[in-house]
C-alpha cells in the first residue's frame, strides 16, 4: 500500500480522557476518501497525548549498526493553529531526548507532522483491535550537551549552527476496547549518509558523514536493529492513493486547505540492492516508482537530478507480538520524482521522505462508511520535502504525500518474513547534484483503488 502526500508543502501506554463510550471510539473515519477530484473537504482526527518513551539511538556506519544507545524521548504537542482554524493535520511536537540514568537532556528540537493515513489493524473486538493514525515527520534536532562525533553527534552539526535536520514518522495507535482511550507509539527519525542528506544543491550540502547515518526509533523494547530487512516491491497495486493540501500564499495567515484523495494505482519496481553510504553491504533498495491517479496525477522516476529513483533504507524489526506495532519490519525511505497535479497541470520534480513498515497484525481499511477491506501488510508513505514558497530543499519538512501498499502475499508467519530476491545486481547509485524544483507536498497511501486515494501535504520549515 502506498500514499503520497503532496503540497501547492512509540510502547509506553498513555491513557487520556474519552468523552465517547467504547462503542463509538472505533473506528473513526478521517473525512478524507469518497470525494470528486480536487474538490475540499475537512478532516477528522481524535486529539493525540504526548508521551514519554524508552528508545534507541543507531549509529550507522558502512550501511552496518556501529553503535546502539538506549534514551529515554518525550514528546509535547504544540499544535499549529491558523487564524481560521484549520491546519488539515499538520501538529508541530517538542522532541526532548534524555539519558536514561542520569536524565540529562542529550537532545532537543521541534517536529512537523503531517497527517498520512489511519487504520484498524488487530484482532476483532472485543480482543483488542486498534485504530492507528500515521504522521510523517521532519525537522531539526539540537545536541544540547558536547557529544562525540562522529557517534552520536553527526559531523555536519556545527556547520548547521548545531542543527541536525530527521526525518520520518509517528504512529498513534488508540485500543479501541479500552476507556478512558489508550494509546501506545511508534515512531522512527532519520539523518542519513551525504549522498542522501548532504548532497550538492541542498541548503546544508557539503562532505560531512559519507558513511555514516543516524536513526532514533521506539519503542525500544523488542526492537532488533539490523541493515538486512524485508523490501518493498511490486509490479503494481489497488492499494494506494495521492492527496494534496492547499497552502495560503507565503506571507499570508489564511487555513490550510485539505482536499479529498485521489484514487491511484502503482507500481514500484525494483532495480538495485546497494550501501549508499560507503562498504557494500545491501541496506539499501533503489527501485523506480510510477503513480497514475484517477483525476490524472501522475509520478514518474526521472533517474534525478538529486537522488537516482526511489531509495529505502533497513532500520530493524520490532519482534513482540501484541504490543504496538507488533511483529514489524521498518525502514526509512527517500525519492526522487517527476509529479504531474492533475488539479493544477503543473509538471514539478520533487524529493520525498517518509517510512515503510512490513508485518504488524492484520489490517482494514477505515472509510467514511466504517471498516472496509482487508490491507496488504506493507505500508510505503512519502511526503515531498520542500520549503514553503518553493525552492530545492531536503532539509525541511513534507509537502505532498504519496501512499502505497503492495498486494498480499501468500500467508506465512510474520516472524519468518524475508526479503525478496532481486535480480539486478547491487552498486552505489551517484545522482546529479542539482537540487529539486519548488512546490507543493504530495503523499502515497494505499487502500482500495475503488474505495480511496490521495494527495495531501504539509507546509515546509526554513533549514
Amino acid at each position: 500500500m502506498f500514499t503520497l502526500l503532496r503540497s501547492a508543502t512509540l510502547s509506553l501506554l498513555v491513557l487520556v480522557a474519552a468523552a465517547r463510550p467504547e462503542a463509538a471510539q472505533c473506528p473513526i473515519p478521517d473525512n478524507l476518501d469518497g470525494g470528486p477530484c480536487c474538490a475540499l473537504t475537512h478532516e477528522k482526527l481524535p486529539a493525540f497525548p504526548g508521551f514519554k518513551q524508552n528508545v534507541l539511538d543507531i549509529c550507522w556506519r558502512n550501511c552496518n549498526v556501529d553503535q546502539v544507545t538506549g534514551l529515554v524521548a518525550k514528546f509535547t504537542n504544540q499544535n499549529i493553529l491558523t487564524p481560521t482554524g484549520s491546519d488539515c493535520g499538520e501538529r508541530l511536537v517538542k522532541v526532548e531526548l534524555f539519558d536514561p540514568a542520569s536524565g540529562a537532556p542529550l537532545w532537543t528540537g521541534q517536529l512537523r507532522l503531517v497527517y498520512s493515513r489511519t487504520w484498524l489493524e488487530g484482532p476483532p473486538p472485543p480482543a483488542g483491535q486498534r485504530q492507528v493514525w500515521r504522521f510523517l515527520a521532519s525537522g531539526d534536532l539540537r545536541p544540547t550537551t558536547v557529544g562525540a562525533m562522529p557517534c552520536p553527534v553527526p559531523p555536519c552539526a556545527p556547520a548547521g549552527n548545531n542543527r541536525v535536520r530527521f526525518t520520518g514518522y509517528v504512529d498513534y495507535a488508540r485500543r479501541c476496547n479500552v476507556v478512558p482511550a489508550a494509546f501506545e507509539f511508534a515512531w522512527m527519525l532519520t539523518h542519513a549518509c551525504d549522498f542522501i542528506d548532504h548532497a550538492p544543491g541542498f541548503p546544508r550540502a557539503g562532505a560531512f558523514h559519507p558513511d555514516r547515518s543516524y536513526t532514533f526509533v521506539g519503542p525500544a523494547a523488542g526492537f532488533v536493529p539490523g541493515p538486512l530487512q524485508p523490501l518493498e516491491g511490486t509490479p503494481g497495486s489497488p492499494f494506494e492513493a495521492v492527496r494534496r493540501n492547499r497552502f495560503p500564499p507565503l506571507g499570508s495567515t489564511g487555513p490550510v486547505l485539505c482536499e479529498f484523495e485521489e484514487r491511484a494505482q502503482h507500481a514500484l519496481l525494483p532495480s538495485a540492492l546497494l550501501c549508499a553510504c560507503g562498504a557494500p553491504t545491501q541496506q539499501f533498495l533503489l527501485g523506480n516508482l510510477l503513480v497514475n491517479g484517477a483525476c490524472g496525477t501522475t509520478v514518474t522516476t526521472p533517474g534525478g537530478p538529486f537522488l537516482p529513483g526511489f531509495l529505502s533504507m533497513g532500520i530493524g524489526t520490532w519482534t513482540v507480538p501484541g504490543v504496538y506495532p507488533g511483529v514489524e519490519a521498518l525502514r526509512w525511505n527517500a525519492g526522487n520524482y517527476d509529479e504531474v497535479d492533475a488539479c493544477t497541470g503543473v509538471l514539478r520534480n520533487s524529493v520525498f521522505f517518509g517510512v515503510t513498515t512490513l508485518g504488524g497484525d492484520p489490517a482494514v481499511q477505515v472509510l467514511t462508511t466504517g471498516a472496509g477491506a482487508p490491507l496488504p501488510l506493507t505500508f510505503i508513505d512519502q511526503g515531498t520535502s520542500i520549503r514553503l514558497g518553493g525552492g530545492p530543499v531536503m532539509n525541511c519538512a513534507v509537502s505532498h504525500r504519496l501512499r502505497a501498499e503492495p498486494e498480499r502475499v501468500s500467508p506465512r508467519p510474520r516472524a519468518a518474513r524475508t526479503s525478496r530476491p532481486l535480480t539486478a545486481p547491487p552498486g552505489r547509485a551517484r545522482g546529479p547534484g542539482a537540487g529539486h524544483g519548488s512546490g507543493g507536498s504530495r503523499r502515497a497511501r494505499g487502500r482500495p483503488r475503488a474505495a480511496r486515494a490521495s494527495r495531501r501535504g504539509t507546509r515546509a520549515g526554513t533549514p
